[in-house]
């Protein structure tokens, strides 16, 4: 059920909050969202419900932008390199490495998550179908290296914008078909798990 107006407002201020502060406070949240305290409390029991709130959000997020890349049947690589640059600029793969280290997962993100590794995965797998994609890098590597470009953090947010999508377009460049075999073996989805461990 997607939120009502007044959880857009918390969540959309909770999200720019966490862009911006590892460690966010509910009284930075509520003065973000333009209310108090006391209020942001009676629509989120603690920090904790919130924040699981937000989890689910970018991941929805994510799912949507995926889905609607999936849409696109006429030109896979378009497609694919659409979604990085997208969930890149919402900041959702900024967001999902502080979340994850805040935020103990109930089954419903865990469904989420689930959902979302398999859009990636189709992604790939169809780019990968079409030729247009190394046939030696996974979903994994993906979701690795999208979630390294969004941690760059250098001279503001504008100029971190520019280089994100700097190094992404470089990354897209390797991603093709013709490279050398990549050395070791892609990650695994119990190393990927780890990353989130506490």
């Amino acid at each position: 059920m997607p939120p009502s107006n007044a959880d857009r407002v918390v969540l959309d201020a909770a999200r720019g909050v966490l862009l911006r502060d590892a460690q966010p406070t509910m009284a930075v949240i509520a003065r973000e969202a333009g209310m108090g305290v006391a209020g942001l409390y009676r629509r989120y029991t603690d920090k904790q419900t919130l924040l699981r709130a937000v989890a689910a959000d970018n991941l929805r997020r994510y799912i949507a932008i995926g889905e609607a890349a999936l849409a696109d049947t006429e030109d896979q690589w378009a497609a694919l390199s659409g979604f990085l640059v997208q969930i890149l600029d919402e900041g959702i793969p900024r967001l999902a490495p502080r979340l994850a280290a805040l935020v103990t997962p109930d089954v419903g993100l865990v469904r989420l998550a689930a959902q979302a590794d398999q859009v990636t995965e189709r992604l790939a797998r169809s780019a990968r179908g079409s030729g247009l994609l190394r046939t030696d890098l996974n979903r994994a590597d993906l979701t690795l290296l999208v979630e390294l470009l969004g941690t760059l953090d250098i001279g503001g947010p504008v100029r971190s914008a520019q280089l994100r999508r700097r190094y992404l377009a470089l990354l897209l460049d390797a991603f093709g078909p013709g490279g050398g075999r990549l050395p070791g073996p892609a990650p695994g989805d119990g190393e990927l798990r780890k990353r989130f461990e506490r």
